[in-house]
């Protein structure tokens, strides 16, 4: 049985932060292993009438593909992907994994190239303007490790703060 906080999360994400509409194309990217709450989304976006993309990245595999890339291999992968986020009309992407430093001895140079030839084309520039969009984490051991608590005790804390009724907040702050 799916947890009824991820339900709530994903509600919030597909109704408020993106306000998905029908007929909108939504991509979900999930970076780790966490599917309940794609499956969650997934859900709530058929609800709301999108059209619901996922995209899976296992933050072991990017590691490898980082760690031989050269510029040609990097365009290519930015070129395509440029392609499916300019069909989009927002986008949800979830950040998770068991290790936050999982990159972390990915060459200089190769990052550099990551950042400039595919994550700004394709995230600054195509996906911060000109679609709706959220980014978030999502609870797991090694953010609980981070923050010096159990993970439950974080999971807690994190659905507490991302479940709050953020539109009704937003209304309020707009009649002061």
């Amino acid at each position: 049985m799916i947890d009824p906080r991820v339900q709530q999360l994903a509600r919030n994400l597909v109704g408020y932060s993106i306000d998905c509409q029908p007929n909108d194309k939504v991509l979900v990217e999930m970076f780790g292993k966490e599917r309940d709450l794609v499956n969650a989304i997934v859900e709530e976006i058929y609800v709301r009438g999108g059209i619901p993309y996922v995209n899976l990245i296992d933050h072991t595999v990017q590691r490898s593909l980082l760690m031989g890339a050269s510029e040609s291999t990097v365009r290519f992968w930015a070129d395509v992907d440029l392609y499916r986020m300019k069909q989009m009309d927002a986008y949800i992407g979830i950040r998770a994994g068991d290790n936050v430093n999982e990159l972390s001895d990915v060459p200089d140079p190769n990052m550099r190239i990551y950042e400039k030839l595919y994550k700004h084309p394709v995230h600054s520039e195509e996906r911060v303007k000109r679609t709706k969009w959220v980014v978030l984490r999502y609870p797991n051991a090694s953010m609980a490790q981070l923050a010096n608590t159990s993970t439950k005790a974080f999971e807690d804390f994190y659905f507490k703060v991302c479940n709050l009724d953020y539109a009704r907040m937003s209304n309020a702050m707009d009649a002061l």
